[in-house]
This record gives structure tokens, sequence and C-alpha cells, in this order.
């Protein structure tokens, strides 16, 4: 995920050190410049007080919804980590964990032990199932676009199998060894694992099924929409956990939720400013009218991504902003989410958390030069054929 080992996921990833540049929060960077903009422009008072809160508060309860359920639910799938068994089973459950457990780092770390010669295509099947599978990234970047729904969902999958694909083509030209040579180590997943995240399918392919064709009472409607799977998966992760550990996953949960949850805040206010003061609407139009809107979004979020490092951050940056101005690119949520959830596959890069985790344990005693050529070139083809799919479904209004 790209978040620093202590502090949220928008602090700096080094300590501070006497004389160097001070570090400026991201949220707080994004609030002076909503300030900024808003000032430079004419507001003043309250108008420019409205611009701020509006934008500020929108989307906030529907990403708690989201977020605190994902982070709890990955807290709790790392302490059920188990026993695993071969390498091409890892290798397939690798995107389930990566989705489930909001996190490629804490997947790729759950399974590691068990990939044997697999740990590169695990590690891209892991990356592109945090990117592309509810509730991970669809459901992250959807929720502040107002486009997380089954549709998306589902939307999403074709995408994930093609950036999944070839992460695992790319991967297998730098692996050795024949898979399942490796005696299964302590990791990967179990059943206490395999039990939530077959809940949220479970419940979301039932939802899929009835919808439109059944009315359902108010909470069974509730429990097979992606919100509701997600919130009983995550209950049925606690339930097998002890006290002590469920009450830590619970607070792991709102800890990781808070500083992301003010990114979110802080990005839509900056967004709003933007709407308010700029003539959005003619830029927007000037881009759709080249075809080129998905591409810019892809573009907008892999430079995020490559500044900030941090995938959740990337997710919470970007959608806030981007979520002002969809109205105005004339494309729907689901394609607008999809095309950046792809641009956030941009890049594994060493100011990534995980690209150090890779870097120790697959690329130990090789120069620097391999693990960078690896990781920025294995992810960044995994996002420029995410991108393509997702132009495919859009030209054929499938998104």
């Amino acid at each position: 995920m790209g978040e620093p080992a202590t502090g949220g996921p928008t602090t700096a990833k080094t300590p501070a050190i006497a004389g160097a540049p001070l570090s400026v929060p991201l949220p707080l960077v994004m609030l002076l410049a909503a300030l900024a903009i808003g000032i430079g422009m004419g507001l003043s008072g309250k108008p420019l007080l409205h611009a701020l809160d509006s934008g500020f508060g929108a989307a906030l309860a529907e990403y708690a919804l989201i977020l605190i359920p994902a982070f709890t639910l990955a807290a709790a799938l790392s302490h059920s980590a188990g026993r695993g068994g071969s390498e091409r089973t890892v290798v397939l459950l690798a995107p389930l964990a990566g989705a489930g457990m909001a996190c490629p780092d804490t997947a790729y770390a759950a399974l590691s032990g068990v990939a044997g010669a697999r740990k590169l295509s695990m590690l891209f099947g892991a990356y592109a199932g945090f990117k592309l599978l509810v509730p991970a990234g669809p459901a992250i970047v959807g929720t502040g676009l107002g486009g997380f729904d089954m549709r998306l969902a589902l939307a999403a999958v074709p995408v994930f199998l093609v950036a999944w694909i070839t992460g695992l083509l790319f991967a297998r030209r730098f692996e050795t060894g024949t898979p399942d040579a490796a005696p299964a180590a302590q990791g990967g997943l179990g059943g206490r694992v395999v039990a939530p995240l077959g809940t949220i399918i479970g419940l979301l392919a039932l939802g899929f099924v009835l919808q439109g064709r059944l009315a359902l009472p108010a909470l069974p409607g509730f429990l097979v929409s992606p919100k509701g799977a997600l919130l009983l998966g995550t209950l049925v992760s606690l339930l097998p956990l002890s006290r002590a550990d469920r009450a830590q996953a619970l607070e792991s949960g709102m800890r990781r939720a808070a500083p992301l949850l003010l990114t979110i805040g802080a990005a839509s206010a900056f967004g709003a400013m933007l709407v308010e003061v700029l003539p959005v609407a003619r830029y927007a139009q000037f881009l759709v009218s080249t075809g080129l809107v998905l591409p810019a979004l892809f573009i907008f979020t892999a430079t995020f991504k490559v500044a900030k490092g941090s995938s959740m951050a990337t997710f919470a940056g970007t959608s806030g902003i981007v979520a002002a101005l969809l109205p105005s690119l004339q494309i729907s949520p689901e394609a607008a989410t999809l095309a950046m959830c792809a641009g956030a596959f941009v890049s594994i890069t060493p100011n990534d958390s995980l690209y150090w985790q890779v870097r120790q344990d697959v690329f130990a005693g090789r120069d620097e030069a391999a693990a960078m050529r690896v990781l920025t070139v294995g992810s960044a083809l995994q996002g420029v054929a995410a991108l393509l799919a997702v132009c495919a479904m859009w030209a054929l209004g499938l998104i």
C-alpha cells in the first residue's frame, strides 16, 4: 500500500533530520491550496467558507462505511493467516488476499513464505487484486465518484483479469524453479481467511442475481449490496478472533481510516474550490472533444502515485479532486473509477514501502537497477494493460 511503518499513509517515510526541509502533510497542502485559490479569485468570508465546507463533507459518511470495515477486515485477516498450500495455490489466492487485506504489503508478507519461486507472480497478483477488486480500489475510488455499486464491482473484474495476466506473464520471465517445488511454510491463507472473503463474494453474486427481480426488505437488500456485503464479511472475519485480537483489529481499522478520511475531505474541498472559481467546464469540454478523458485520468492518478508512493493516499487524494470535476467530463463514474485504478498501478518505486519489502526479499544480493527495472516496469505494464481494457469497455458501451 505504500504506507510508512509509523504514522498515517500521508506522512513522510523518512525520519526528520536537522536542516532537512519540512514535510507538510498532504491534507494541509490541499486545504491551504484551496484557500489560496479561493482568495486569489476574490472569494472571502461566507462564500469562501461555504465552498470549503460543501466540498469537505462530500461523501465522507460513505467513505467511512467502506474504509473502516475494509481496514478492520484487513487486520482480522492478518491475525488469521494460517498454513498455506502449494505455490500455485498461493498465486491463485494472491489477488483475493490483496483485495481483502486492502494492502499488497500485508498480502505479500502473509504469502511470501509459501510462494517459493513464484514470489513475483504472487506479488503482481496481490497488487492487481488490491487495485481492481472490491473491497479495495474500485470501492474506495468509486465511493468518492458516486459510482460504487454492483455494476462497478462486476465491471472491474475483466479489467483485473487483464492486469493480473499481464503481471503473471511478466513475472515468469524473472522467476526460477518449478511450481510446487518448495515445501509449505508458516503463512498463507487458511479457512478463517477464505470464509469472510467467500461471504463477500457470495453476497455480491446473490445481489447480482436478485437485482431488479425481487423486492427485498431493507436489511436483506442492504446485505447483498457492496457496502452490506463488506460489513458482513468483516463481522465474519472478527468472530474467530480472541477478544484482544478483535479489539486490536477494530482499533486498527479506525486508526488507518482516520487520516485517509481527512485526506479525502481536504481533496474534496480542493476539487470543489477549483469548480467554484475556475472555468472547469470549458477545460473539460476541450478534453472531451479530444477523446482523451480516460488517458488524462490515468496520467493524473499515475503522477500522484509516483509522487506520493502510497496507493491509499493516491486513491484518497485523486478521487476527492476528480469527483468535483466528473460532471463536466461526460463519462460514467464506473469508467472514471477504473481508469484511475489503472493509473494507480504506476509504479512500485523506492518511495513505496512495498518496493523495499520485495527488494529485500526477492532481490537480496542483486543490484538496485534489477529491482527497479522489474518492479517499476512490471507494475507500469499492468497499469497500461488495465487502461487499454477500460478504453475497450468504454468504446463498446459496457461502462
